[in-house]
């Protein structure tokens, strides 16, 4: 008997393995493992060459936003650009390049938009920006130990900053900083370790991510960011109509839920992904040798259980396509739950539990910006008597129509409006004086008596009163202290005569 055509005995069974199969066995596992690194390496694309194309770029530096691995893009931002493609029905195509040479690029229409851009004065005089797309919380990385803990305590020290990036723009502002620009952030960690810099402003989760790869020891983050924004995609000045799309794609992929899902998918990864590729290369070696192995040893398995193998196969695949839409629906269920949850059934607009989570997060933000915060409160002037003349369902018309008008007043971005109970509502006005938000309150109380929804028990027509506040959120204050001032504004119209506004340090009325 030859080495080619020994005998393996199992179980009283005889299997010949020739030169032949064995042969076959090593070509089929080549194949397997060209067919495996090919697709790894080519990025899938779905759509034809008709479609027209949408080219983005992006920051080739800030991993695992964006970066560059094998020279194609990858990343959370280069994952919504597709979700994007997805929505619009346009062809992406995502580059991580040079920061400078992208700007540069969309500039002179080489290129259609840029990602994972924060807005500032400078860059306003050159794009429009998209809705809001990521948060950026920009933190200070300083070595254990050191006293710098905000941004007072970078006057006179040395700090790193990426060319170009949102805190070369932002830290220009404080002439006692000295900046340095870094040229990538494995060599700024490196200099902060060594006593080159003092400190480092980045991206949290860029700064984060960079030490987990780099295993740069003794470097720290400072207790709060310095600031904290909303990234943006930019396109050239005057480009409306690509930026109409992208705002409609992403309108719908926070609504559809697709945009929380690629932000978590990303959250769960931001560890595990640094080593992907190397992972994959020692796995699949071992993965090799374990399958030669295993073909030797369970052969005449194979063969046997086959047609099993097969049923068992398509019996997974169908229960686990079941549980996917059963998934799916859920989640689809929980979503709308969660929205109608915060929307007011009747007037359309957030309700009081909305108001409250809204609230939270905006005095803390002023805390953290030392920007003012003010408060609007008002109330349907005898509205019980309106609703004990018509009846109830005239009485909801009327709600529903100066919710609208309420509403219709509000539009500067990062203001909220809301039911707060019964026929009041409030509104909420981010770095807003309290003289600023009284003219808006005025202009409320006008619009609502022009809507002149007659009220023949008072030989007039539907007015509403008026309280305004605005505080400068501080650790010594709660955010009940607005409320309260605001609330006593409100009182003080009603007593004074209804049809008018309060302020809380003084009394406007708009003829």
């Amino acid at each position: 008997m030859s080495f080619f055509q020994m005998n393996i005995i199992w179980n009283g069974s005889e299997n010949v393995l020739s030169r032949k199969g064995i042969l076959s066995i090593f070509i089929l596992l080549s194949l397997a493992l060209f067919l495996y690194l090919l697709t790894s390496s080519i990025a899938p694309h779905n759509g034809n060459d008709d479609e027209e194309t949408v080219l983005f770029l992006g920051n080739e530096k800030i991993a695992p936003i964006i970066y560059k691995e094998n020279g194609v893009a990858k990343g959370l931002v280069v994952d919504i650009a597709k979700g994007l493609g997805d929505k619009t029905g346009y062809r992406v195509v995502v580059n991580a390049i040079d920061w400078n040479a992208a700007q540069e690029m969309v500039l002179s229409e080489e290129a259609d938009a840029l990602l994972q851009i924060n807005p500032s004065p400078e860059r306003e005089k050159l794009y429009d920006f998209s809705d809001e797309l990521l948060e950026s919380q920009f933190a200070i990385f300083v070595e254990s130990g050191s006293n710098i803990k905000n941004l007072n305590d970078l006057k006179h020290k040395a700090v790193g900053v990426e060319k170009n990036g949102y805190p070369y723009y932002m830290l220009q502002e404080y002439d006692e900083i000295n900046i340095v620009t870094i040229p990538d952030w494995e060599t700024a960690f490196k200099m902060l370790q060594s006593d080159a810099l003092d400190a480092l402003v980045v991206d949290r989760w860029i700064g984060e991510y960079e030490l987990a790869r780099s295993k740069i020891k003794g470097i720290v983050i400072a207790d709060e960011p310095i600031r904290t924004l909303y990234s943006r995609i930019a396109v050239k000045k005057g480009n409306n109509e690509l930026l109409d799309l992208i705002n409609k794609g992403l309108k719908e992929m926070n609504q559809d839920g697709t945009m929380a899902n690629i932000i978590k998918a990303w959250h769960g990864q931001r560890v595990v992904y640094l080593t992907r590729s190397s992972i994959r290369n020692i796995s699949l070696y071992i993965i090799i040798g374990f399958l030669l192995l295993i073909l030797l040893i369970s052969l005449y398995w194979v063969n046997r259980f086959r047609k099993l193998s097969k049923k068992l196969e398509l019996e997974a695949d169908e229960k686990t396509e079941k549980l996917s839409e059963t998934n799916e629906l859920l989640r689809q269920a929980n979503a709308e739950l969660e929205k109608i949850s915060m929307i007011d059934g009747l007037t359309n607009i957030s309700n009081r539990r909305c108001f409250d989570m809204f609230l939270d997060r905006a005095w803390k933000m002023s805390m953290r910006e030392k920007l003012p915060l003010a408060l609007i409160m008002i109330d349907i002037d005898r509205f019980k008597l309106y609703n004990d003349t018509y009846g109830h369902l005239a009485g909801d018309e009327c709600l529903k129509r100066v919710a609208q008008v309420v509403k219709n007043t509000v539009k500067k971005s990062g203001d909220f409006v809301a039911r707060f109970g019964g026929e009041e509502f409030v509104v909420l006005l981010h770095n807003t004086n309290e003289e600023d938000a009284a003219i808006v309150a005025a202009t409320i109380r006008y619009k609502v008596e022009e809507l002149d929804i007659s009220h023949e028990r008072l030989n007039s027509v539907v007015t509403v009163s008026l309280g305004v506040a605005a505080r400068i959120p501080n650790k010594d204050m709660t955010l009940d202290s607005l409320i309260s001032a605001a609330d006593g504004a409100l009182y003080h119209s009603k007593q004074g005569g209804r049809n008018r506004v309060t302020r809380a340090s003084s009394i406007v009325r708009i003829l």
